[in-house]
């Protein structure tokens, strides 16, 4: 019988695992399909305002998006607790994304 339980609790967190993993995974599938063909304003109405842009060295712009787990974080990316990933785009003088990589929030 704790057999069985047990069975059922490791089922349970395996398919809890996939699921985060796939909703974690779908900003990086669009980003990576998205470089050369994606706009600023395609970017901004799927994702909305980015939470920090800069001024890129070519005249293009940089937009960051913060994806935060569990825990508590400011606007600069800074997290106590819980997990962080950064996704910088990078957009040319045409505002097409034609880079983007994930990092960790810095902090």
């Amino acid at each position: 019988m704790a057999y069985g339980r047990c069975w059922e609790g490791m089922l349970a967190g395996i398919v809890l695992g996939l699921l985060v993993l796939s909703a974690c995974s779908g900003s990086s599938k669009y980003f990576h399909d998205a470089v050369n063909e994606a706009t600023q304003e395609m970017v901004g109405k799927r994702y909305g305002s980015p939470h920090k842009t800069q001024a890129a060295a070519d005249g293009g712009e940089i937009w960051t998006y913060f994806e935060r787990g569990s825990g508590t974080a400011g606007f600069g990316g800074q997290v106590r607790g819980g997990s962080c990933r950064a996704y910088v785009l990078k957009f040319d003088k045409q505002a097409v994304l034609r880079g983007w990589e994930q990092q960790p929030c810095q902090g």
